[in-house]
């Protein structure tokens, strides 16, 4: 997450004497990186990044704290002032309460803080506020609605306000919303929600308040303005985060809430707020302090052993200066025992320090990995076993990109629209409960479906034919937590079949798989052609599919060309290797080449089979083409003992002749 944040406003929590750009340089070393720094007036404006747990590095204040830790743990005398958490709480509990909140359900918001405020006097911000905005990208607007801005960025907790007049009554209702409802957005926007987003209604069935991402323009506070509702609170991030993301609405505060700021923020950022209210605007307070908190967060405790944190951080940090470090981050440290303390975790960390590995984690940050000396450990590694799967997925891919064919990625999601296509089923995928698109819903049985609209979206894009091949896996459904992962090798071309089988058939032999033949398919996949679709057999196992697509299924995608497919399970496939080859040394005689054609109505792989049974010197047969029941071969004859003569390869010939009359 990047935020931007002004050295003025850093230094209302960080007392130091270092300059901005030494302080960046050596926070950057132990704690949030400080990507950039500009000089600008009389300020100078950081851009950091913050890793995703630490969403309390997000604002001035939380930056500070880290900064103060690291510069003293660095010999840099430095004092973290202004603490938010020691800020006195007033309740007003003399004011009459006129507003209340009622949460439709419990899951909605894990804290919520409010208060109305009259007597409010709308007008610009001071200009160290407009320019404090500016710099870290936001647009001033007025005072009112610059405080919650400014709060945000310098305690990050956001806040929101409403013109308490607006409100149809004050009575108002947080619950989720429903599929079709919309709300006009303080930027003008209608957003059309999807149903389950947080928002709150004002008791006249109006949506005031898209929750943790963006104010409506309803309850809008304008100059005219006297009395507002300010309200503080936390909500369910997995809601805020769907909301943003479905919305496409990234604002500061969506980025905050979907982390889980700290629960304990919110009271004293209202109080803070109401004293910018009073100062600036001459606002009085309305109304006792409205505090929901249905589960209040219990002290989180860890036992941490001091001998353990050295042996495992690999130098001996002295016990004092562990304790100082953890105690400058914030930890209540009580001691138990020689070299055991009891950690009490702070609020702000308390949803991302939870192990003892986590606190040891802190302690070398903070120390400085750069100070950790730099060796390999010394350990006796056992030599990795060879991975046959991928072994054999490598050559496959090798062999097909030397055969020409063009390797494609596609996602292992498709739409239900593909799936009905190829005449598959879309209640036998796994479907995302959250898809981000109706084009990546399901999880894909088979990769054929995205190979057929690789072949139509390229063509009259290209020269055909195509030949493209898919090596990845596709997702069973089980009865576990996830889907099997299985292995495949599709490869699809629009050259003619029996071409595609030589293929095959070649790539097999480079594979080394045991003796294989081609025998029609009694039940393929649904998307292949009855009658057109041969099952690759070895080991008396279905290795894969080799076929035709149906011709309903090429015209729904919208595919002019009869392409065929050949499909194969590379988990299958590898029980099926054979671990020794056998090799036959090359004859020293020359080789005699015949053409030969045939007729008969057999397949073109028994006619082959039979060919090669007649005798032993047939070193090779290949398939040109065929023509009404006429098969034509060229016939490669070789004797590794002599020189065959034209008498003897005639005699085959017509051995051969004799069996298909």
């Amino acid at each position: 997450m990047e935020i931007k944040i002004t050295d003025n406003s850093l230094r209302l929590f960080l007392e130091t004497p270092v300059s901005p750009e030494e302080l960046a340089q050596k926070i950057s070393l132990c704690g949030p990186t400080f990507d950039k720094i500009d000089k600008i007036d009389n300020d100078y404006v950081y851009d950091i990044e913050i890793i995703t747990n630490r969403i309390d590095t997000a604002s001035a204040q939380g930056i500070a704290r880290d900064s103060a830790a690291i510069l003293n743990q660095m010999g840099i005398k430095s004092t973290f002032k202004n603490d938010p958490y020691g800020e006195k709480v007033e309740n007003y509990s003399n004011l009459p309460k006129s507003f209340s909140f009622e949460f439709c359900q419990d899951n909605l918001s894990s804290r919520f803080v409010a208060v109305s405020l009259e007597n409010v006097n709308i007008k610009d911000s001071p200009e160290e506020t407009k320019q404090l905005l500016s710099l870290c990208g936001l647009r001033p607007i007025n005072n009112a609605v610059d405080i919650t801005n400014e709060l945000t960025i310098l305690y990050g907790m956001p806040s929101h306000i409403f013109d308490l007049d607006k409100l149809a009554s004050q009575k108002l209702t947080v619950r989720e919303s429903k599929k079709g409802e919309s709300i006009t957005t303080l930027d003008n926007k209608k957003n059309l929600l999807q149903g389950g987003d947080i928002v709150i209604e004002d008791g006249a069935g109006r949506i005031v308040d898209l929750c943790g991402v963006m104010g409506g323009i309803t309850a809008e506070v304008d100059k005219y303005t006297k009395n507002i509702l300010l309200v503080v609170p936390v909500y369910n991030p997995n809601k805020i985060r769907k909301t943003s993301i479905c919305l496409q609405n990234r604002s500061l505060a969506a980025q905050i809430y979907e982390k889980q700021p700290d629960l304990e923020l919110c009271l004293p950022v209202l109080t803070k707020a109401i004293k910018l209210f009073s100062e600036r605007s001459k606002a009085r307070v309305s109304s006792s302090i409205f505090d929901y908190y249905p589960n209040p967060q219990i002290n989180k405790e860890i036992i941490l052993n001091l001998d353990w944190v050295n042996s495992e951080i690999g130098v001996e940090i002295p016990n004092q200066e562990v304790i100082s470090i953890l105690e400058s981050l914030g930890f209540l440290i009580k001691k138990q025992g020689k070299n055991e303390i009891i950690c009490t975790v702070p609020s702000w960390r308390y949803f991302d320090i939870n192990i003892k590995e986590d606190l040891i984690e802190e302690i070398a940050r903070v120390y400085g990995y750069f100070k950790l000396p730099a060796k390999l450990p010394c350990v006796n590694l056992l030599p990795e076993q060879k991975n046959i799967l991928f072994k054999t997925e490598s050559k496959i891919k090798n062999y097909l990109f030397n055969q020409g064919f063009n390797e494609v990625y596609n996602s292992s999601l498709i739409s239900e629209n593909l799936i009905t296509k190829t005449e598959l089923h879309p209640a036998e995928h796994l479907k995302l409960e959250n898809a981000l698109s109706k084009d990546l819903e399901y999880l894909r049985l088979s990769l054929v479906p995205s190979l057929l609209q690789n072949i139509k979206n390229n063509q009259g894009k290209s020269d055909e034919p195509f030949s493209l091949f898919e090596l990845s896996n596709i997702y069973q459904p089980t009865k576990e937590k996830l889907p099997l992962e299985i292995s495949n090798s599709v490869f699809v071309s629009t050259i003619d079949y029996p071409h595609l089988k030589g293929t095959l058939e070649a790539l097999l032999l480079h594979l080394n798989i045991k003796p294989f033949v081609f025998q029609p398919a009694s039940n393929p996949p649904t998307y292949y052609q009855q009658g057109y679709t041969a099952e690759i057999i070895s080991d008396n196992k279905v290795q894969g599919f080799i076929g035709q697509i149906k011709p309903t299924i090429l015209h729904k995608i919208g595919i002019t060309s009869n392409p065929t497919v050949v499909e194969l399970n590379n988990v299958i496939l590898i029980d099926s290797i054979l671990e020794n080859f056998i090799y036959q040394p090359i004859s020293e005689y020359p080789e005699v080449i015949e053409q030969l054609t045939i007729s008969s109505n057999l397949p073109l792989g028994k006619i082959i089979e039979k060919i090669q049974s007649t005798s032993k010197i047939i070193n090779k047969i290949s398939y040109t083409n065929s023509y009404n029941g006429n098969h034509s071969f060229k016939i490669t004859f070789s004797s590794p003992i002599k020189n065959l003569t034209q008498l003897e390869v005639n005699e085959i010939k017509n051995r051969i002749l004799t069996l298909f009359n």
